[in-house]
């Protein structure tokens, strides 16, 4: 169980950090800082609620973090948000694509990010989490308490907004969602993420599924998406 008010800051700018840290704490959050990766991996041990990353010198850094959390079973569904000030729509791709669940340029401040950050952490601790039923269309099975994905009786990972968009799809099957409505259903109300995001997660989530995800997972052009098996 992770400590619900610890964030791990992973930067390695020391003062603004120390800026961060003050405005964080008196959001009532205890803060533990990284200045690196290999820094951050060690200090996870304290099972903070979510990681806040800097991209930090040069991307490798902070991508190369948020790829190995997502790769070890413990860490696949904490909450990672990208904080840096790299701004570029590939950046903000490449982030998501690893794995992380949020990208916020800094230049958007204190407030924005605590507020995303509550948004997550009130959508995804595990005390809020809603229990639900497991579904079965065809030879797909997705289970939610356990974010779990069969299919054809084998196991596929999925990260977790990816599975959260399979999820809301194939709930509803047949039914076309928008990008708009995609994102506010799985990212939420108040979290500001283009709607390309959705289109490289849904691409992510077919080339997953082969065969399946190529044949029900479908795009209505100029609309959205659906699940039409």
């Amino acid at each position: 169980m992770s400590n619900k008010n610890t964030i791990l800051i992973a930067d390695d700018e020391l003062n603004y950090v120390s800026s961060l840290r003050n405005y964080l704490e008196k959001e009532g959050f205890s803060v533990v800082w990284a200045k690196n990766a290999s820094e951050a991996m060690a200090k996870i041990a304290v099972r903070p609620a979510a990681v806040i990353v800097d991209l930090m010198r040069g991307q490798a850094a902070g991508l190369e973090l948020c790829r190995k959390l997502r790769t070890l079973p413990e860490w696949r569904y904490l909450p990672i948000i990208i904080f840096t000030s790299k701004g570029e729509e590939s950046d903000e791709v490449v982030c998501l694509e690893v794995g992380a669940d949020d990208f916020i340029h800094k230049s958007a401040g204190f407030r924005v990010l605590s507020a995303r950050l509550h948004n997550i952490l009130r959508r995804y601790t595990p005390q809020t989490v809603e229990e639900v039923s497991s579904l079965k269309v065809g030879p797909l099975e997705i289970d939610k308490p356990t974010y779990s994905v069969r299919l054809n009786n084998k196991e596929i990972f999925l990260p977790r907004k990816e599975f959260e968009l399979l999820w809301v799809l194939v709930s509803n099957r047949g039914k076309v969602f928008s990008r708009e409505m995609l994102l506010r259903r799985v990212w939420g109300e108040n979290v500001y993420v283009t709607e390309r995001t959705v289109d490289v997660h849904i691409c992510k989530i077919r080339r997953r599924l082969g065969t399946f995800g190529k044949e029900n997972l479908e795009t209505i052009k100029g609309v959205g998406y659906r699940i039409k098996i």
